[in-house]
């Protein structure tokens, strides 16, 4: 049998192509580690979901939320538009076509919201993935934006605009229409273990609010973390749930919606957490709770804010 060589010149090419195919594959793993991380979903709360939350404090959760539930919310979002309450907010800036409206804390006066807060099944969820034994419902609160509106939540998170301190506390987020991830929230994955508070800012100028902000951070340039965001396509059922700290923002901040859209929150917060005043911005609801029997500094003990779980 004839062997075949190959010549010298010929060998250098193969050399060089064998070592093009080695950088070519270098190159290709360092933009993979770069790239955007596949979204995690589940089905229910297990093991690999309460480490997906605690890794990347967001996790999206399919099919949790009974259509039953979602009419509830259906109908106390309507008669809360009818009939404003407190703390109803219209956030909608100067010359918008149409309105970017919230309000928080209807559940006592809204009996479809009571019935949601108190016998819905997702305390008992959210309790096994905060692995709480005891878990409080501390704020419910709903958005509605309407079609034409083109602003939406600028950069932020949850905490500092809540009178809420200490312990595990998380948002439970769920869309009544469905949602593509333009039309719902955008995660920076993990900002939450950074250690830091951010500037509390209004939703309607994206402006700090007004007071003392020396304990809190100016949000930093979020781009050059795009590798870590993360976001999902959501339909009624489904929810987002989210730690106080997770940076988190209208995904949609420059084009009009095409049509108008409703969502959902209901806020948590185990045993451990206290009662703690921010600051100017959050004086209204700080006084409203101490009037109803709520100790600064101390653990949660007021009518609003009902326990939902317990061991």
């Amino acid at each position: 049998m004839q062997c075949w060589t190959l010549r010298p010149r010929f060998r250098g090419h193969v050399v060089a192509f064998r070592r093009m195919q080695e950088w070519l594959g270098h190159c290709s793993n360092r933009a993979a580690s770069r790239m955007p991380q596949r979204e995690k979903e589940f089905s229910g709360v297990n093991d690999a979901a309460r480490e997906s939350f605690q890794r990347e404090g967001v996790l999206c959760l399919r099919g949790v939320i009974s259509d039953d539930w979602l009419a509830c919310c259906r109908e106390g979002i309507d008669w809360s538009i009818a009939h404003p309450g407190p703390f109803f907010r219209d956030q909608t800036p100067d010359h918008s076509p149409a309105r970017y409206v919230f309000s928080f804390w209807n559940w006592p006066d809204i009996p479809a919201f009571r019935e949601l807060v108190l016998k819905s099944p997702v305390a008992a969820m959210i309790a096994s993935l905060l692995e709480a034994r005891t878990l409080y419902m501390l704020i419910d609160s709903w958005f509605m934006r309407e079609a034409g509106v083109a602003h939406g939540a600028p950069w932020h998170q949850d905490e500092p605009y809540l009178d809420f301190d200490g312990g595990r506390k998380c948002q439970l987020w769920f869309p009544l229409e469905p949602a593509s991830r333009d039309e719902g929230l955008t995660f920076l994955g993990g900002s939450h273990r950074w250690g830091k508070l951010y500037t509390p800012q209004t939703f309607r100028e994206h402006t700090p609010f007004d007071g003392d902000l020396g304990g809190y951070h100016e949000i930093e340039d979020i781009e050059r973390h795009r590798d870590r965001f993360l976001s999902w396509d959501v339909e009624p059922g489904d929810c987002l749930v989210f730690d106080f700290r997770t940076l988190h923002r209208a995904t949609n901040q420059t084009d009009p919606l095409p049509r108008t859209i409703h969502r959902m929150s209901l806020g948590y917060g185990d045993q451990d957490v206290v009662f703690r005043p921010r600051g100017a911005w959050t004086e209204e609801i700080s006084r409203h709770l101490i009037d109803l029997g709520q100790r600064p500094g101390e653990p949660l003990a007021c009518e609003l804010i009902p326990r939902v779980y317990s061991e």
